[in-house]
């Protein structure tokens, strides 16, 4: 990791200590010359209002320590609906939800309905084909296992 985003990285991590920012985690970051990204998850789920307010903290210890000089860009967000989960903890609160997971050194993919979460089990329930043909599964998916995974939207 680039030394400026450990150094933003390191307050951010004190910032999501507040109370207001407890259930928040840090998903990713990025920076490129002047822009620094950096998308941010929340338990109950990520707010606008939770984004502006986090923004403005790190903008004040940006500008202290000048870190990135005069002029930057700083854009914190969620990772947004069309976003892999990345993390254990951004499963819980999609349960309920269709899910799309590859497995790692497997050519196999699950899509279902992610049904729970526990320690570092995933369980999804599929249903494949149709009629006397349908057959449903549940799978338990270990965490480790997971290529990638993404909520698919339903429209």
């Amino acid at each position: 990791m680039d030394s400026i985003l450990a150094q933003i990285a390191s307050h951010l991590d004190k910032v999501l200590k507040e109370e207001e920012f407890v259930d928040c985690f840090l998903i990713d970051s990025e920076k490129n010359e002047s822009k620094v990204q950096l998308f941010i998850d929340a338990d109950k789920g990520m707010t606008f209002e939770k984004c502006r307010k986090i923004s403005r903290l790190l903008e004040a210890f940006i500008d202290e320590s000048n870190l990135l000089g005069e002029k930057y860009t700083l854009e914190v967000s969620s990772p947004g609906a069309s976003s892999p989960l990345k993390l254990l903890r951004q499963y819980p609160q999609h349960i309920g939800r269709k899910i799309k997971i590859s497995l790692l050194n497997e050519e196999q993919e699950i899509e279902g309905v992610l049904t729970g979460v526990n320690e570092n089990l995933i369980y999804v329930h599929s249903e494949t084909g149709k009629g006397k043909k349908k057959v449903e599964e549940d799978h338990t998916i270990e965490f480790e296992k997971i290529n990638k995974s993404y909520i698919l939207l339903a429209f």
